[in-house]
């Protein structure tokens, strides 16, 4: 297998995924406002509502921390981290599928799968292309979007407590776990595309994958776990095993004939 090949596919994919406004738009708007608009919600609440929230949470406050700041500086500490860091791994799912599912499933809308077809190229070729196609821009607007929320909540952070809350190994960890949940929802692309006639249907299926993600907060709140290295090690280690088994029953299903005709 050349480099070349699957290099051609994913820069054709990527270039067409953001030649759409339509796209491109509301997946890469959306997060980065969110980026921002997190965080100064946070800190709002984090001054003004904290002392009567954070009563009813198990957090550990900040030593360094006055007496007067415990209670707003936990608060943010337990909201950016706890909260709103598994809310931000939704995206490397929601970015794979919508990037995989317009890929796959929009070669047959698109009726752009004859060249594909024609071309000499094998399923494996054709297959990494599209996957780089997808996991390439996921990871760097997962990067971006966890920058600049991190620098956004470490500036407010700083402004009202003089501490910075992030990067903690925690929020290291949940970032590592990214690129493992975007290979999963790649690989749910890839096989579901090849059983549908169209993009919404794949990236209906592929982001159901967020509903485990979105529980993640509330086990925490709830004090069913605490959301550290160990756990999410954990969750990596479970990632692994999950994408091993998507991607082997993607790849054992995966024809090219079957997925862009």
């Amino acid at each position: 297998m050349t480099r070349s090949k699957p290099m051609a596919i994913a820069i054709k994919d990527m270039r067409e995924v953001f030649s759409s406004v339509s796209i491109y738009g509301p997946m890469i708007g959306v997060p980065l406002f969110f980026a921002v608009a997190l965080p100064l919600l946070t800190v709002y609440v984090a001054l003004h509502a904290a002392p009567s929230i954070a009563s009813r949470i198990a957090i550990t406050p900040i030593a360094s921390a006055s007496a007067s700041q415990v209670n707003s500086l936990s608060f943010m500490y337990f909201f950016a981290i706890n909260v709103l860091g598994p809310i931000f791994l939704t995206i490397p799912i929601f970015t794979a599928s919508v990037i995989a599912a317009d890929s796959f499933a929009g070669e047959k809308e698109r009726k752009t799968s004859e060249n594909l077809l024609a071309s000499p190229i094998t399923n494996g070729e054709l297959l990494l292309g599209k996957i780089l196609a997808s996991l390439i821009p996921t990871i760097l607007l997962t990067l971006a979007v966890f920058g600049i929320y991190g620098a956004t909540v470490n500036f407010l952070s700083l402004r009202e407590f003089g501490t910075a809350v992030l990067p903690t190994p925690t929020w290291l960890m949940m970032l590592a776990s990214a690129p493992l949940l975007a290979l999963a929802a790649i690989a749910v692309v890839v096989f579901v595309s090849a059983h549908v006639k169209g993009i919404k249907e794949a990236q209906q299926i592929s982001t159901l994958l967020v509903l485990p993600i979105l529980l993640i907060p509330f086990i925490s709140i709830l004090g069913i776990a605490n959301l550290n290295v160990a756990f999410f090690a954990y969750v990596i280690a479970a990632l692994c095993i999950v994408d091993a088994v998507i991607f082997y029953i993607s790849v054992r299903d995966f024809k090219k004939e079957k997925i862009l005709y």
